[in-house]
C-alpha cells in the first residue's frame, strides 16, 4: 500500500517539476528577448537591481556581475563606492 502511495507522490512531484521547468524556460526566453530588443536598458536595470540588493546586503555576487556587465571600465569606481 505504501509503495503505491510513494509512486503516486513521485508522479505528482515529477509533474510539478516539469511544470516549474517549463515556467523557468519561458521566463528565460522572455528575458533574453527583452535583452535582444533593448540591451542597454536591460543591463542598466540589472545594475540598478544589483545596486539595491547590495544596499540591502543581499546577493553580492549578483551586484558584482551586474556592475561588471553594465559599466565596464567604471567597475572599479562602483566597487570602491559599494566597498565590496
Amino acid at each position: 500500500m505504501k509503495y503505491f502511495a510513494a509512486l503516486a507522490a513521485r508522479e505528482d512531484a515529477m509533474v510539478r517539476c516539469l511544470f516549474a521547468r517549463q515556467q523557468l524556460s519561458a521566463s528565460v526566453n522572455e528575458v533574453s528577448d527583452i535583452y535582444r530588443a533593448y540591451p542597454l536598458p536591460a543591463l542598466a536595470g540589472a545594475a540598478g537591481i544589483g545596486f539595491l540588493l547590495a544596499q540591502l546586503r543581499v546577493g553580492g555576487g549578483l551586484v558584482m556581475a551586474s556592475a561588471r556587465l553594465a559599466t565596464g571600465p567604471t567597475f572599479g569606481l562602483i566597487r570602491r563606492v559599494l566597498q565590496i
